[in-house]
This record gives C-alpha cells, sequence and structure tokens, in this order.
C-alpha cells in the first residue's frame, strides 16, 4: 500500500506557479469588468417614473395631481391621463393637450411645450369621487395611484 503523502518536496515550478497565478487574476479581473460594466451602463434616457402630489383643492371640489418629478422630453401630446372607474371601466383616456373639462371634468395646466415639474391636472372629484384609479403614461407607466 502506499503512503497518501508524498515524501518528495516536488511541486509545480515557480515559472509555471507564477503563470498561473498572473492567469487567474486576468480571469478575474475580466470578469469583475463585465459584471460592473453591465450594472453601469445606463439604460434609455434615465429613469422613466413620474412624481405626482395627490390632494384635493381648498373648496373640495377638485382632485389636484401637481407634477412634482417627471422625465425630459415628454410634452402635453404625448402623454395620457386614464382615470379607471373601481368597476375596471375606463372613464377617460386622452393626452393632456386635449383634455376638456366641460367633457371629461379634468384639465391640464402647464406652461410650454414640455411637461415640468409645477404642471399640474385638475380632476372633478364628483364626476371621479375616492376609488378612482389614476395612470398617466407615455410609452410606459409614468404614475399609478388611486383618488383618496
Amino acid at each position: 500500500m502506499r503512503p497518501l503523502i508524498r515524501s518528495d518536496r516536488d511541486g509545480v515550478s515557480p515559472v509555471i506557479a507564477t503563470i498561473l497565478l498572473v492567469a487567474i487574476t486576468v480571469v478575474l479581473a475580466a470578469v469583475l469588468y463585465v459584471m460592473v460594466s453591465g450594472l453601469l451602463t445606463p439604460v434609455g434616457n434615465g429613469p422613466q417614473i413620474m412624481g405626482v402630489v395627490l390632494s384635493k383643492t381648498g373648496d373640495g371640489k377638485n382632485w389636484s395631481l401637481e407634477i412634482a418629478s417627471t422625465p425630459l422630453g415628454l410634452s402635453p401630446a404625448t402623454v395620457h391621463l386614464q382615470l379607471i372607474a373601481p368597476g375596471g371601466q375606463t372613464a377617460v383616456y386622452k393626452t393632456f393637450s386635449a383634455l376638456n373639462w366641460p367633457a371629461d371634468g379634468a384639465a391640464y395646466f402647464g406652461n410650454g411645450t414640455a411637461i415640468v415639474a409645477g404642471d399640474r391636472l385638475l380632476v372633478d372629484a364628483v364626476r371621479y369621487p375616492i376609488d378612482y384609479q389614476v395612470l398617466i403614461s407615455s410609452t410606459t407607466i409614468l404614475y399609478s395611484g388611486t383618488l383618496r
């Protein structure tokens, strides 16, 4: 029976050991670079989310949806407001620029051709009481909330 532990002191030569250590280091650095570069690569134009502050107006007759933050490049002609009844039926689905207070019970108030922080939407609280769902969308959903 042969002993499990070898008695000779020969191992890998110092040259081969150095080459192996360098190769392992290069491979690990390449893997780390690929992982980190994939995480740091920006996708699209930044976050596609809209910050909205929902409240009732002072007289309690309207909902006020004030835009607190928004992605760049959105215009009232390309962003939609959708109001959905508690039963799931869509009551309004129009672009901000097409909203008409008498017909839709909603209106957009903003200056210029781009949507910016400080712009707001007014929604009639009598036509759209609590539990109506609000969706603001462009190519993706930018904001989702419930009137409360």
